[in-house]
């Protein structure tokens, strides 16, 4: 018989699996009513906590988790490439699991490190992703946890991310300054919802405050996918007046921008010039150098794995947010 999860029970009584997981661990959120009724159906259908298979285990695993939200050319090769390495060197496995950006299978995957015993679990979380209670059982069984790229700022955790702001900031004021005459400058980002575009706007909006620079309405626009960048580049150029310059937040964005620009005719950047940031490997195989922040997935991957494991041999280390260098690539 297949083991019993959370989503299983989530699914009978038609709730959020979070809200069980919540349930479960008494959290005061859930009404003593639904308490109840989830307990008596965990308990009718079976389920075992994962952590106590956890606390009962003995020894290690020498196995960590990676738990992220897709998998695409963009950024997660060099995040997981890092990793590997990171966990081969010190004579770990690694055990990938994708989400697919739907909080169902996060919580899925975060059941099956937990049934698996890993020693420590990598998360980036999904777009749907509110809280981070599913991976209290894993936790609360001693099992370290470190969130980065795509992470819930409000959180007492361990978190490693890339300075947005600063990366932006940087990128934007580099921007302003290859060119004599201020161009005007539109922006062109990622999904709204996320904290990692939130970040970038913001050090966006900073630069242009800085250099006392106006911003129109239309100068920050949003795209989820590279489809979406596509768009919004072909409907930002049958403007009447068309930007003079082009910041970009991420390579997936700018892969969009530069499908869009290639049918239109336009040449990047010697007909507009464009600032990215970048994990740097788009960049490098345009025929055109476009300059660019890196935000390299690789140094992040290493970051957020070294303190996995410093977490792992136990050291004393308080939950805290981690940054990653940004520099400016000429």
């Amino acid at each position: 018989m297949p083991r019993i999860t959370i989503k299983d029970i989530a699914r009978k009584l038609n709730i959020n699996p979070s809200t069980v997981s919540r349930a479960l661990r008494d959290r005061p959120d859930v009404s003593a009513e639904l308490k109840q009724e989830i307990r008596k159906l965990a308990d009718k259908l079976g389920y075992k906590p994962n952590y106590m298979a956890i606390n009962l285990r003995s020894g290690k695993s020498h196995t960590i988790g990676l738990i992220i939200p897709e998998i695409s050319m963009f950024f997660f090769p060099s995040v997981i490439k890092a990793i590997e390495e990171e966990a081969h060197t010190r004579g770990y496995n690694l055990l990938v699991l994708h989400s697919n950006d739907s909080i169902d299978r996060e919580i899925e995957n975060a059941e099956i490190c937990a049934h698996a015993g890993v020693d420590g679990v990598l998360v980036s979380l999904t777009r749907q992703s509110s809280d981070i209670e599913h991976f209290q059982e894993l936790s609360g069984a001693g099992v370290p946890i470190v969130y980065f790229d795509k992470i819930l700022q409000n959180t007492e955790s361990h978190k490693v991310v890339i300075p947005g702001a600063q990366a932006a900031e940087i990128a934007v004021k580099k921007l302003i300054g290859l060119k004599r005459k201020t161009p005007k400058i539109t922006g062109i980002f990622g999904d709204e919802r996320l904290f990692i575009t939130q970040d970038r706007v913001e050090g966006f909006r900073k630069a242009m405050l800085d250099s006392k620079l106006e911003m129109g309405a239309g100068d920050i626009l949003f795209a989820k996918n590279a489809a979406e960048a596509e768009e919004q580049f072909a409907r930002l150029w049958q403007q009447p007046v068309k930007p003079g310059a082009l910041f970009i937040m991420s390579d997936e964005i700018l892969s969009g921008v530069i499908k869009a620009a290639n049918k239109i005719g336009l040449h990047i950047p010697n007909d507009i010039p464009v600032m990215a940031l970048s994990d740097g490997l788009l960049p490098q195989l345009l025929p055109n150098h476009i300059p660019y922040v890196e935000t390299s997935g690789y140094a992040l991957g290493k970051t957020a794995s070294a303190l996995l494991f410093s977490l792992i041999a136990g050291m004393p280390i308080l939950p805290d947010l981690h940054h990653i260098d940004t520099p400016y690539i000429e």
